[in-house]
């Protein structure tokens, strides 16, 4: 299979499109052709030299994906071959022609691969953050960078549990805090 990887640190021009093994599903896994690959923080950092999570050289990149489901292991009982998914690949190879999940949700119809390969690692980061500070009905909740990728999902996260959420943002983000259901405030 395709996949980008990075042999040097630097910016995006270290990106490689190599031939490697295609990879396949041990139990509780899933494999995707993969869609949509997004890219988060922790990705460029890693690229860049910034993060190391104790990995030597050529590494992959993609940890975000989209796809559609092609091969499930042993186990599996939560999605079937063709179904559309979204999750963290799990060695963080999700850039690349095939990819394998185990934590991973199935796609709303109204959402596409590219949106949807935006969501796992903000996703994520908003649940923990909301769940360790036991947000929920009846609480007041002030989301700094309300309009970005894990404070719009907090938002939205935080609403449908019943909490108030107030969030800052740009004045022009205004607007758009309010369809997510915050009340808005600018910075400072």
């Amino acid at each position: 299979m395709k996949a980008a990887q990075f042999s040097r640190f630097g910016g995006p021009e270290v990106l490689e499109i190599v031939d490697l093994p295609d990879p396949h599903p041990g139990p509780g896994q899933i494999r995707i052709a993969v869609h949509a690959a997004g890219i988060n923080a922790t990705e460029w950092k890693l690229r860049k030299g910034v993060l190391s999570f104790g990995a030597g050289l050529p590494q992959t990149t993609g940890r975000d994906v989209a796809g559609v489901v092609d091969e499930v292991g042993k186990g599996v009982t939560d999605v079937a071959v063709g179904d559309r998914v979204f999750g963290v690949s799990d060695d963080g190879a999700g850039a690349a022609e095939l990819a394998l999940l185990t934590y991973r949700a199935p796609i709303p119809p109204s959402l596409g691969f590219v949106d949807a390969a935006g969501l796992p690692v903000a996703l994520e980061t908003a649940t923990r953050s909301l769940d360790a500070l036991g947000v929920g009905r009846g609480i007041s909740l002030l989301i700094n960078g309300a309009a970005g990728g894990i404070g719009s999902t907090a938002v939205q996260l935080a609403v449908a549990r019943g909490a108030r959420v107030i969030g800052t943002a740009s004045t022009a983000n205004h607007g758009y805090l309010r369809l997510l259901g915050a009340e808005p405030v600018t910075y400072g």
